[in-house]
């Protein structure tokens, strides 16, 4: 079978169409997520996500002043913790420094 012009444009037309949908479906593959709230101390506690997490108090702030420790569990490397001094009624948010696979969830103690 002899290939002519107008097959070889025709093939070259459905390659490209369909290099363009496989590319725009892998893109709009959702990505896994994973996230939660660890344990309340306080009103204070550890959110993870993916890889990340953060040690926050909710809306009316750290119950007491002192010491909150937040440990991030992290899959296939040490655990990650973090220790901050809080005011009575801080609600600032923390950045915890991030595993490199994923979080599986966070415990904060008092002291």
């Amino acid at each position: 079978m002899r290939m002519n012009s107008t097959w070889r444009a025709r093939a070259a037309s459905t390659f490209a169409g369909l290099l363009v949908v496989g590319g725009a479906a892998a893109m709009v593959a959702p990505q896994a997520v994973a996230a939660g709230d660890g344990n309340k101390v306080h009103n204070c506690f550890g959110r993870w996500y993916n890889t990340d997490w953060d040690q926050k108090c909710g809306s009316s702030g750290a119950g007491f002043a002192g010491t909150y420790e937040s440990t991030a569990n992290c899959t296939l490397e040490p655990d990650n913790t973090m220790t901050q001094w809080r005011a009575k009624g801080s609600t600032a948010t923390y950045d915890g420094h991030d595993c490199d696979w994923s979080v599986s969830g966070v415990s904060t103690l008092y002291y």
